[in-house]
């Protein structure tokens, strides 16, 4: 989006940006689920002072408006209205034992939101021993992404170390350049008129006839879907890392759209169409005024990937990549997108893509929080359900390489994911081997039928 954000008028109501829109939608045809809940928990041991966590989490809220901000209604027009800043704190539960922690922690991720109530995130603290606790963060995705969580856990920490060490915990924090709304404000500006149309031009002729691609093909479908989900983690090999990253220097193509050519492929093995398509998501922060702001700033795009020429696997990538670099030239939010293609739309169904590629790097990844003379790691947590088929995230985290495949239980189950996790394991080691292959004469070890995990598979 060309120009600064700059600031915003002064008004009682606000528009939402238009993925806050389209997930304000989605509550309301469907109320009550946690598709869209972002849970963390990270276990803490040392001396915790839960007074100065208050503290540390009453300025995030103030700083940051998006954190007390109510989405209501008026006529069936969605409007988003911040809320006076007030003291916020962590409630503290006790509990027993590791088995009530996990129920604890399970319930907490699904317990719908009131959006119109002003608090689209919770925390709460579970204390264990004097001095062990677990910290639970969920928030609806209305108001966060992955970005974001990284943020809030830093101006959390920050607040933290500033009111421990008496200083002034509001030096500690950089002033904010804009609020989230003027985001929204100024996102529906940049997007309007003619340029508008240019856009959406481009996106018509990426996407003019685009097939639906339905894993799930042959298996019934509930008519309500209760987005009940699972997820696959994988631990890929640290030498396959390594040559892909090699291999996509090399070639001067993103290691993505090496990722995306396993999965375009992947994609037309399992349903016997050469034309494919998976949807990714774009950061949305290309102006400097963003990066600070906790907020929904994603953009969802679609990736097309024909194979009817059967291309070589490096020319696969190549074409992923430009349609990749193509996307960034041409983006527009994504629900403006589907307004202009009108799908046919099918309840509970996600318009032009049901499966998702991600790849997720250290810096993209949330981050946890650092307390003086208190030790943090990561509790595992899964809301178990999901808005989509299928999301397949690679993850580089570290000296780790890891798959993740979140799959929805109402039309596939652990051995169909299982063998999604071998056949794109199996597909990316061709593509070291053979790059120049062509996708027809590659090893029939990719077949789509389902393999049983192996040892480097957990759940």
């Amino acid at each position: 989006m060309p120009g600064s954000v700059g600031a915003t008028d002064p008004a009682e109501r606000y528009e939402l940006s238009s993925g806050q829109e389209a997930l304000w939608m989605f509550e309301q045809l469907v109320p009550g689920t946690a598709a869209y809940h972002v849970p963390l928990a990270f276990r803490l041991r040392g001396p915790l002072r839960t007074d100065l966590l208050d503290a540390a989490l009453t300025l995030v809220v103030r700083r940051q408006e998006v954190l007390r901000t109510a989405f209501r209604e008026d006529d069936g027009e969605p409007y988003q209205l911040v809320l006076p800043p007030a003291g916020a704190e962590v409630p503290l539960c006790e509990v027993a034992d590791g088995a009530e922690l996990a129920e604890a922690l399970r319930r907490e991720a699904r317990e719908p939101f009131d959006l119109a109530g002003g608090r689209p995130f919770r925390l709460r603290l579970f204390r264990l021993g004097p001095e062990e606790h677990v910290l639970s963060l969920v928030m609806h995705h209305i108001a966060t992404d992955g970005w974001s969580l990284r943020l809030l856990t830093d101006e959390l920490s920050a607040g933290y170390a500033a009111l421990l060490a008496g200083e002034d915990p509001e030096a500690a924090l950089p002033e904010l350049p804009v609020p989230y709304r003027r985001y929204a404000q100024w996102q529906r500006e940049c997007f309007q008129g003619p340029e508008l149309e240019q856009l959406l031009g481009h996106w018509e002729k990426e996407l003019r006839g685009i097939p639906a691609v339905d894993l799930a093909a042959g298996r019934e479908r509930p008519r309500r879907p209760s987005f009940a989900a699972d997820r696959l983690v994988v631990r890929l090999d640290p030498e396959l890392h390594r040559a892909l990253t090699d291999l996509a220097r090399a070639a001067r193509v993103s290691l993505f759209s090496w990722l995306g050519a396993a999965f375009s492929l992947a994609l037309t093995e399992r349903t016997g169409r050469p034309d494919t398509a998976f949807a990714t998501l774009f950061a949305g922060r290309g102006e400097p005024e963003l990066e600070p702001l906790i907020g929904y700033f994603v953009n969802m795009v679609v990736l097309r990937a024909d194979l009817a020429d059967d291309p070589a696997f490096c020319e696969v990538a190549a074409r992923l990549n430009a349609a990749n670099l193509r996307a960034i030239d041409h983006e527009v939010p994504f629900g403006s997108v589907v307004r202009h293609l009108a799908p046919a739309r099918r309840p509970g169904r996600n318009p032009l893509a049901q499966v998702t590629l991600q790849l997720r790097t250290g810096g993209s990844a949330p981050g946890r929080p650092e307390l003086p003379g208190v030790d943090c790691e990561d509790v595992d947590l899964y809301p178990g359900q999901h808005a989509f088929d299928a999301t397949v995230t690679f993850i580089e985290d570290g000296p780790d390489f890891l798959l993740s495949i979140e799959y929805s239980t109402e039309v596939f189950d652990a051995p169909w994911a299982a063998g999604l996790a071998d056949q794109l394991r199996a597909l990316l080691r061709a593509a070291v081997d053979r790059p120049g292959a062509r996708v027809s004469r590659l090893p029939a070890a990719v077949a789509a039928t389902p393999h049983a995990p192996d040892q480097g598979v957990s759940r």
